[in-house]
């Protein structure tokens, strides 16, 4: 009897009607968040590249711009972005955000760290609050100030934050109990701020 297990294909649900839609990705310099950025720019958006390594979002936005090199409008920004420094740095990043293209229609808090593996013993205290800033503190504040600036222009958008199946109770993973516990935090915070009367969730 042929097995057929193996040979599921997943069908992915294509994106909705975005075009035109801008969407600010924090992390977007290498990895998921620069896929992201690529892949929501052939689906029609305007894209806010933001995170700290400006000569990879400069590329990035090279390349986005370049896709689109039929369209005489810029479909790129790139701003420089550290969401771990503290709140007035980063509303002062999500401002620049926001004067880009003069709105943003969704928020994608993509950028975290996992940090060294580690032991609960031997885990320090700089490293606990090097991975809470980024993956949590960080998430939290680009959200609020996104959110002030979509709630004064009268605007309902959306947030998505990327977590991961170590804040889950589906996986663990051994020596992770800064990014896990971050994880399961922003899984909560996501949650939390879904069910409040804020239009942008």
């Amino acid at each position: 009897m042929e097995n057929h297990a193996n040979t599921a294909i997943c069908q992915l649900e294509p994106w909705r009607e975005l075009t035109g839609k801008v969407v600010m990705v924090t992390g977007a310099s290498s990895g998921i968040g620069r896929e992201v950025c690529l892949d929501l720019s052939k689906a029609g958006c305007k894209i806010i590249d933001a995170a700290r390594r400006i000569d990879r979002l400069k590329s990035l936005c090279d390349e986005i711009n370049e896709i689109n090199s039929n369209s005489n409008e810029l479909r790129a920004v790139a701003i420089e972005l550290d969401i771990s420094a503290n709140g007035p740095v980063i509303e002062g990043a999500v401002q620049k955000d926001w004067d880009a293209f003069g709105r943003i229609n969704a928020l994608v808090n993509n950028a975290g760290v996992r940090g060294s593996v580690h032991s609960p013993m031997d885990l320090s205290e700089e490293e606990w609050d090097k991975i809470y800033k980024t993956n949590l503190r960080g998430a939290w504040l680009v959200t609020k100030y996104v959110c002030i600036h979509m709630r004064a222009a009268n605007q309902e958008g959306s947030v998505i934050n990327i977590s991961s199946i170590a804040g889950l109770n589906r996986g663990q993973l051994p020596g992770g109990l800064a990014y896990a516990s971050s994880k399961d935090a922003l899984n909560n915070i996501t949650k939390t701020n879904s069910i409040l009367d804020i239009s942008c969730f």
